[in-house]
């Protein structure tokens, strides 16, 4: 399910954060099977997915150094279990109070309890004006509140409503960390920069039209400011902007709640693994198992010399919409690329766990 979302969105990096305490597993000996005994498929369905939005890092046996701190090799990661979320009664009544929806608003098909909150929910009033989906099994919850934006046109009278009140960017991060402190998300749990601020990203929605009650023309008028949260776990980030394992929250006028859409599952503790030094790193890369992030898009078979200057660990989420079954850290890989003529700083994302990973 997702929202239908109208305007324009404009993406902005600032120093910010978001977390929700995870449901610890008392041992992991709740599961019997190892990860060391999965079959092929099993262990397919851990490594991470960089799907199709990169390209493939595919080189023709360049030079490779090494020039990167290899601190982080001493500590073994996780690979986590998604397990469904269950969100508190609390925070859920509080979302349809926002919105003023109400039990006879449910639109679930087969019509469920509203309170058995182990299955999907959904939720609209008779305008369609308002929507919250919340689906346990992803960690998943959607509102959108169209009211929020000032959208109302005067017929009469000609005028569009006007923008009133939206929070600027110091009060979204304000409103939005309060508000996730419902979920128990402590600050903790956000993603963070190098330097220990929180790393979120800004975004706005503009309009442009012709004012009668000024007689001019107005550009780009700013009608909401959101802001996305990125999720943290054992002091690492996930990689995103918060929509795969992590938040998005938007204001309009008055400060009022256009948009909430929050992705957090369930993650337990499954199998601890060794982390891949730094020569099987670089294997990985010469097998062509690494991908080309778009930071600085060049081609791989120009390369003569590579030069990596920083390796750290990312955690791999996956949309709302997405069935995850495992989380798996990834490798995001700094490197200086000679194309012979000039130097270019790439990025790279490859597998960080070790061929030896079991315990």
């Amino acid at each position: 399910m997702r929202l239908f979302f109208i305007g324009l969105i404009n993406l902005f990096g600032w120093s910010s954060g978001l977390a929700f305490t995870p449901m610890w597993p008392g041992s992991l000996n709740q599961y019997p099977e190892s990860l060391a005994a999965s079959t092929n498929q099993s262990r397919a369905a851990i490594e991470p997915d960089f799907g199709s939005s990169f390209p493939k890092f595919q080189i023709h046996n360049p030079e490779i150094i090494w020039t990167a701190k290899t601190n982080y090799l001493q500590k073994p990661l996780w690979i986590y279990k998604a397990m469904p979320q269950i969100f508190p009664r609390s925070v859920i009544s509080n979302l349809m109070s926002l919105g003023s929806l109400t039990i006879q608003d449910e639109r679930t098909e087969g019509k469920i309890n509203p309170w058995l909150l182990t299955e999907p929910l959904s939720f609209a009033n008779k305008s369609n004006t308002c929507s919250l989906f919340i689906v346990p099994v992803d960690g998943q919850i959607q509102y959108w509140n169209g009211s929020a934006f000032p959208n109302h046109w005067d017929k009469i009278k000609h005028l569009v409503e006007p923008a009133v009140g939206v929070p600027n960017d110091a009060k979204i991060e304000k409103l939005g960390l309060k508000f996730l402190k419902q979920f128990g998300i402590r600050q903790d749990d956000l993603a963070q920069k190098a330097n220990g601020n929180l790393l979120t990203f800004g975004e706005k929605r503009t309009r442009s039209y012709f004012d009668r009650r000024r007689g001019k023309y107005i550009d780009d008028e700013v009608i909401a400011r959101g802001i996305f949260f990125n999720r943290r776990i054992d002091g690492i980030n996930f990689a995103g902007i918060g929509i795969d394992e992590g938040c998005e929250i938007m204001y309009g006028n008055n400060a009022k709640m256009a948009v909430f859409r929050l992705v957090w599952r369930n993650l337990q503790r499954y199998q601890q693994c060794r982390i891949a030094n730094s020569d099987e790193i670089i294997s990985y890369i010469r097998d062509g198992q690494a991908v080309m992030t778009h930071k600085n898009l060049v081609n791989p078979a120009d390369i003569k010399k590579l030069t990596i200057t920083d390796c750290s660990p990312l955690y791999m989420g996956a949309d709302g919409d997405e069935t995850q079954d495992f989380v798996c850290p990834f490798a995001q890989v700094e490197a200086i690329a000679d194309l012979g003529y000039t130097n270019v700083d790439i990025q790279l994302y490859c597998p960080i766990l070790s061929t030896n990973r079991f315990y």
